[in-house]
């Protein structure tokens, strides 16, 4: 990758070829690892706890079908 820094990649996201978006792709994902290391839970309520999803107000009730349709579940 270039020597520019990041931020300025960034900016100049439109102006880089196909193989300098493809590099900072992987700089940034690696830079992610980094910081959030991949933890191994012991169970599902420890993975359910650590995910980034966790606190955040998800709506799960199941939505009417399409066309109507009697299902029994």
């Amino acid at each position: 990758m270039s020597n520019l820094p990041v931020k300025m990649l960034l900016k100049e996201i439109d102006n880089l070829s196909r193989e300098e978006k493809i590099q900072l792709i992987h700089y940034l994902t690696r830079q992610i690892e980094k910081q959030y290391p991949k933890t191994e839970s012991k169970n599902l309520v420890e993975l359910f706890q650590n995910s980034p999803l966790f606190g955040v107000d998800i709506d799960l009730e199941r939505q009417g079908e399409l066309d109507n349709r009697q299902l029994e579940l």
